[in-house]
């Protein structure tokens, strides 16, 4: 258990900072650090004209003036011209023959076979006469039309047609347009299947394709078009269209499909494209993709601002996963093993970069952001620490009201823009399911009110079970982040049907011993991310964090700004008075923290407090068969029982009231504030 060492409040520093009283004066203007490597070239929109030119000429002279490639391309479109000219008959003619020596023996066979021979004969010679017409007819016309532009245009026209005619061929016979010829890496579903073999015998995209194909219709999917997009280092990039279903059906069977194709368990991922129901992209993982991982970035204290978008991973297509947090609420889920603790560090290392972000470290269940502990502005670990973490909870969410009123008097807008005078408040809170009753709906209350204020939160647990998680990202959370979880983690973070379009994360594996399997990976949904590819976290070492947080303290770091702690009516130098709370019994309790989630109204109608109760209690959600209705009356059976236990005088009937036409029937916040002895 830990809290921040607090100081006394001074003109020159706020309370519950835990850097030296040699705070920097705010940076004037836009502060932006590069995250990640620079780039070594410019864009060609940069060069000059004659830059330009200057490498055209070093490539014209690099490949002998095009002339080879020219010649290349005149061979193909020769070569081209005889398969034409050809057109199989020679083929056919050959079959035919040996069909005519097979049927000896059989008269009205041999026949038959010699009729055969002798009509294919016939019709080979009709095609090389009607080719060979068509050829004349286009070469006479080109020739008198490119000999007339000769003999009446002089040289320069010469010259013209002579580059024109080079320039073609050089087309033609371009690298790249004969590797495009010669491998399409495209093929249409014409003949009849062939046996699946191991994609690490696919040599070529076409072979690719082939190999895709053939696995696909092994497990009777019906494909109409397959094509092998990018080869990485990891594996391949395949796009499917399939004639009939969706690609949930590829999902579904993506395990029996690794068989054929020959990969690792669990190394076949399929994302549906928006664009088309029928369409797919397939990511055959033979290896590993996060092979090359970025170094970790070098922040420099106060360097950073909330907006900016900052470098934490890496997607598996080998694009930066840049990330901005400006009023987002986020939430990490990943099993133990999983990386929860890395990708928590990670987004740390970026908040407590920021020159206009005060960092809030709150777990009840583990160590926190420990490495970072000297940058962040107020800590508390500990399970026995939980009625501390209550009190700091209520004050961010008497800060976040606050400020919603002296928007127009700073002259902020619709939402309040951060600075280091004004800065954001992040609290980041691990082993959210531990927190108390209390704490859950305080959070559930910032969640709610807090984006605009910029007074944020992030969660993170180990999985999201429907009591703890389900209120919380109901409706107030735009960016999610799960690593290695269970199935059922997957319909409560991202939604249901997010499985059928390619999020997987229960095929991801937690770190077991020394392996440390897919660790540190996980998919995004938000931020700017759209797609079901898998992320890679860049790690950062307890000692790197240490370094980084102590160079961040003696820079001076921000804290909380006078306006908005004295509008809320709100100190932090009172925490170590703060002491646990007697507890209430449960649907009195529960009732309260209703009215807390919802930011304490007037009044509640009964349904709308038995949807908090139901959602943060399994206790009282229906049970079995249960019909909601019976099982909202048994729980305000006990809450009436409960109430008259502690407060025999508190009338705890349901009141009614109108809301225009509508007649309503719940309770009112006077009344639990009476049964919890509050003030009101």
């Amino acid at each position: 258990m830990t809290t921040a060492a607090h100081t006394q409040q001074t003109p020159e520093r706020p309370p519950l900072t835990l850097v030296k009283d040699d705070t920097l004066p705010a940076v004037e203007g836009t502060v932006v650090e590069h995250q990640g490597a620079e780039l070594a070239t410019r864009p060609a929109w940069v060069l000059s004209a004659g830059e330009r030119a200057r490498l055209a000429r070093q490539h014209a002279a690099t490949n002998w003036g095009y002339l080879p490639w020219a010649a290349r391309g005149y061979w193909r479109l020769a070569a081209r011209w005889v398969d034409g000219y050809r057109d199989d008959y020679p083929q056919m003619i050959r079959t035919a023959r040996a069909d005519r020596k097979a049927a000896r023996g059989n008269a009205e066979a041999e026949q038959a076979a010699t009729r055969n021979v002798v009509r294919l004969r016939e019709a080979y010679k009709h095609h090389r006469l009607v080719y060979g017409a068509k050829t004349g007819a286009w070469m006479a016309t080109t020739g008198t039309a490119g000999g007339v532009a000769v003999a009446t245009g002089g040289v320069w026209t010469s010259l013209l047609l002579g580059l024109v005619t080079i320039g073609y061929g050089a087309w033609r016979g371009q690298p790249s347009v004969i590797a495009a010829e010669d491998d399409p890496g495209r093929i249409e579903i014409l003949s009849a299947d062939g046996e699946p073999f191991p994609i690490a015998d696919a040599t070529s995209r076409t072979e690719a394709a082939e190999c895709v194909r053939r696995a696909l219709v092994s497990e009777g999917i019906a494909v109409a078009e397959v094509e092998a997009g990018r080869r990485y280092d990891w594996g391949w990039e395949i796009n499917v269209r399939l004639k009939k279903g969706t690609p949930a059906d590829l999902i579904a069977k993506a395990g029996d499909l690794e068989t054929p194709l020959d990969l690792p368990v669990d190394g076949l991922l399929c994302q549906p494209l928006r664009t088309s129901r029928a369409r797919a992209t397939l990511r055959l993982v033979e290896g590993d993709p996060f092979v090359k991982m970025p170094a970790l970035p070098d922040r420099a204290p106060n360097s950073g601002r909330l907006r900016d978008r900052a470098l934490l991973a890496l997607r598996m297509d080998g694009q930066p996963t840049e990330l901005s947090f400006l009023g987002l609420h986020f939430i990490v889920i990943a099993s133990s093993g999983g990386g929860k603790s890395v990708t928590m560090r990670s987004i740390g290392d970026v908040l407590t970069a920021c020159e206009d972000t005060v960092v809030i470290d709150l777990d009840p269940g583990g160590n926190g952001l420990e490495p970072l502990a000297e940058a962040v502005g107020v800590r508390v670990v500990g399970a026995d620490q939980m009625h501390i973490i209550e009190a700091v909870l209520e004050k961010l969410l008497k800060i976040a009201k606050a400020r919603a009123t002296l928007l127009g008097h700073l002259g902020m807008g619709d939402n309040w823009i951060p600075s280091h005078e004004y800065p954001a408040i992040v609290a980041l809170i691990d082993e959210y399911p531990q927190l108390s009753p209390k704490a859950k709906a305080l959070v559930v209350a910032i969640l709610r009110v807090g984006r605009k204020a910029r007074v944020q939160v992030g969660l993170a647990a180990q999985e999201a079970t429907k009591d703890s998680i389900g209120a919380a990202i109901a409706d107030s959370i735009a960016l999610k982040i799960v690593g290695p979880a269970r199935h059922q983690d997957i319909v409560q973070v991202f939604g249901a049907g997010a499985g059928a379009n390619g999020y997987r994360p229960d095929r991801l594996h937690p770190a077991q011993g020394e392996d440390p399997a897919d660790a540190g990976k996980a998919y995004i949904m938000g931020g700017g991310q759209h797609d079901p590819l898998i992320h890679k976290f860049i790690s950062m070492t307890p000692a790197e964090g240490k370094e980084r947080a102590a160079a961040r303290a003696a820079a001076g770091r921000p804290w909380i700004d006078d306006i908005s702690l004295q509008a809320a009516g709100v100190t932090f130098d009172d925490l170590h008075t703060v002491k646990p709370r007697t507890a209430l019994p449960e649907a009195v309790e529960l009732a309260r923290l209703a009215f807390t989630a919802s930011s304490d109204p007037e009044r509640m109608t009964s349904e709308e407090i038995y949807e908090y109760v139901s959602s943060a209690s399994e206790t009282w959600a229906p049970q079995d068969d249960e019909e909601p209705a019976k099982a909202m009356a048994r729980f305000q059976e006990a809450l009436r029982k409960q109430a008259a236990q502690i407060a025999p005088n508190v009338d705890m009937k349901t009141k009614q009231w109108r809301d225009g036409p509508d007649r309503h029937k719940g309770y009112l916040l006077a009344t639990l504030l009476q049964l919890t002895d509050e003030d009101a």
